[in-house]
């Protein structure tokens, strides 16, 4: 993981995976469990999607979607059977018309927003937006660091969805995050 973030941070996004206890407060009270469609975007070394596959209902429709090629291939060797994308998240809707997805009822992420320009940001949680039903969730973390990206970032949610709400902050995570939790 070390390696692929020197290499290219915004296509990685961490230097460690999440904690367990950040993955259980991400996919929590949010309606996983009678989740029909689930998408994790930024799925990195599996933390959340672990914790996903464990809570969701075997019928479920699930994918993730992982830019980074070599992080895919790590996942989908751990992850017998997952359905993996390799591309951006701003594509969201021809990547759930190849599954004939009509919607997402919940979106876990691990983007590394506060690595992303504006631009990036805007469209991406556009495409997110738009793929989430009425009463969805999007859910997704923050480090405690406040940059610039990350302010905007918080700004921009709380633009964008009506119902957001934030977890305590996660001490125990490297660095220590918060989760929000974002309902359409």
């Amino acid at each position: 993981m070390l390696l692929h973030y020197i290499k290219n941070p915004k296509r990685t996004g961490a230097l460690c995976s999440s904690s367990k206890q950040l993955s259980h407060i991400i996919t929590e009270n949010i309606g996983i469990e009678n989740a029909s469609n689930i998408i994790e975007i930024g799925p990195g070394l599996g933390a959340f999607t672990r914790c996903i596959i464990n809570k969701k209902k075997k019928d479920s429709n699930f994918f993730a979607v992982e830019i980074n090629e070599n992080i895919a291939k790590n996942l989908c060797k751990k992850f017998k059977n997952l359905d993996v994308e390799v591309g951006s998240a701003e594509f969201l809707e021809s990547m759930m018309k190849r599954r004939n997805m009509k919607y997402a009822d919940v979106i876990v992420s691990g983007i590394p927003w506060a690595l992303l320009s504006k631009v990036e940001q805007d469209r991406i949680l556009h495409s997110i937006y738009k793929a989430l039903k009425p009463g969805g969730y999007f859910v997704t973390f923050a480090y405690v660091i406040p940059t610039l990206y990350a302010m905007y970032f918080k700004k921009k949610v709380f633009c964008t969805f009506n119902n957001v709400k934030t977890s305590s902050i996660v001490w125990n995570n490297i660095p220590p995050a918060f989760v929000y939790f974002c309902k359409k």
